[in-house]
């Protein structure tokens, strides 16, 4: 989007809303009143949409007067009728008009509510502070997570009910109508050229509250973002299970972005992506991308990852590994002749193996373990590390390369040896956890407290 264009929708804001309002229809022909109940469903200081139970002629004139939430002025306006459309009620029809006739304080007082529930400029500030997480909370500011750190935003307290209107102004219909089903919802919000949020929204106490997360639309490198040249290797892999894993926020998706950018520029196939939802978005140079997104694409990532088998996929990203059925797919499409690449919370290489194993009855963990230890082809955990100066942070990797004799320790379930396999798995370019971290400690961009700190964290 171009500037002009996110300038334009800023002026255009409406902010949703929820507000009844009392109606004088004026009849063009008679000037005759008559009296109706409406309700507002959005309104910027400039028109104001709102449902009504009849269709009203374009350009009829309408006297209403309605309140802001929390306000004791009755505003009072004139509206002219420029839009007319029906609702999924047969008998409810939603009106856009525009403001004749409205004092310069009522004009005033919509101007501030819809600066203040403006999620945009909570984005733009998101952005200018080099923030990578929102967070809207019920009756308190908005927080920003800023190089790993809580920062409490300068602005104004949002209410309880001030933040469905704030973040239903950017929700379709249909998104609205399933997170009051499911009261969980996970979409993506493109912003401008260069950013993309992945927004979750919750309830918490009953009360609605959201995490928004800023992507950058850029892909970048492997030298942008530090990353060993063994896991250039890996994306080069042309079977065989590769998974991406580390905690919340470690950077798992810009990793396999900068992998799919290395195949697409290197060879033909085809590629399909399942996320939930899609945060960076490819262009076709030599693969066929598709992107799938799981809640609007299809149901589940068990699912489409059943489907996709069907589709003459060469590679296979699995955004998240949740469950059962999601990972005994990923294992037939590994075995199969397929590169799958999968996204997996775990704290360290161990652990993710022993983590997809529990998904199973006791009973299976044997047959699972023997499957992965043919298909796996490495594990790459990852985690991100305030620099020295606070102001950045520099990624951190454990690299495990699976070769013969880790397979026959997985297969034999003595995951207790991985990390011997790793201090001495030098010349196939493993590394672990530690060796990283000193590796940043020795060069000076991290100090010793935080080296301690995160060496520490990775061993919990």
């Amino acid at each position: 989007m171009s500037a002009d264009n996110l300038s334009d929708r800023k002026k255009s804001y409406r902010v949703y809303a929820q507000i009844p309002i009392t109606c004088e229809i004026i009849d063009p022909t008679d000037k005759t009143i008559r009296k109706k109940s409406a309700l507002v469903r959005n309104i910027s200081s400039e028109d104001v949409y709102f449902e009504i139970d009849e269709i009203l002629p374009l350009g009829t004139e309408v006297n209403i007067a309605f309140q802001l939430p929390r306000s004791e002025n009755v505003i009072t306006s004139t509206i002219k009728i420029s839009r007319v459309e029906a609702t999924e009620s047969e008998t409810i029809f939603g009106a856009g008009a525009y403001f004749v006739k409205i004092s310069d304080t009522d004009r005033e007082e919509i101007r501030q509510l819809v600066e203040r529930l403006d999620i945009y400029k909570l984005l733009e500030l998101t952005i200018k502070k080099g923030a990578s997480d929102l967070h809207i909370l019920a009756n308190q500011q908005p927080v920003l997570r800023i190089q790993g750190e809580v920062e409490m935003l300068d602005y104004a307290k949002l209410y309880a009910e001030d933040i469905p209107n704030l973040l239903y102004s950017i929700m379709t219909k249909q998104q609205i109508k399933k997170f009051e089903q499911d009261k969980e919802l996970d979409f993506a919000l493109q912003y401008d050229m260069q950013n993309r949020f992945r927004i979750n929204i919750h309830q918490q106490r009953g009360f609605l509250e959201a995490t928004l997360r800023r992507i950058s639309t850029k892909i970048h490198s492997f030298d942008e973002l530090n990353l060993p040249e063994v896991i250039r290797d890996l994306a080069r892999q042309k079977e065989g299970l590769v998974l991406i894993v580390g905690p919340t926020g470690s950077g798992k998706t810009t990793t396999i972005a900068a992998m799919l950018d290395i195949i697409n520029n290197e060879r033909k196939g085809v590629i399909i992506t399942l996320e939930r939802p899609i945060e960076y978005v490819y262009s076709n140079i030599k693969c066929i991308i598709k992107q799938r997104e799981v809640g609007i694409d299809t149901n589940s990532f068990s699912t489409a990852l059943k489907s996709t088998l069907r589709q003459d996929p060469n590679i296979i990203v699995v955004g998240e590994i949740d469950d059962v059925e999601t990972v005994r797919t990923a294992i037939i499409a590994a075995e199969s002749g397929h590169l799958v690449i999968a996204s997996f919370h775990a704290p360290n290489t161990v652990q993710a193996i022993d983590r997809l194993t529990s998904l199973f009855p006791i009973e299976n963990r044997k047959h699972i373990l023997f499957q992965l230890s043919r298909s796996l082809k490495g594990i790459v955990c990852q985690l991100l590390i305030p620099t020295k100066n606070r102001q950045d942070r520099v990624l951190a990797t454990e690299i495990v390369i699976v070769t013969d004799a880790l397979r026959n320790i997985i297969r034999n379930d003595e995951l207790f040896q991985i990390p011997t396999i790793i201090q001495t798995g030098g010349a196939l370019r493993m590394q672990s956890m530690q060796q990283s971290i000193k590796r940043y400690l020795d060069q000076g961009i991290i100090d010793a407290e935080t080296a301690i700190e995160y060496s520490e964290e990775f061993n919990r």
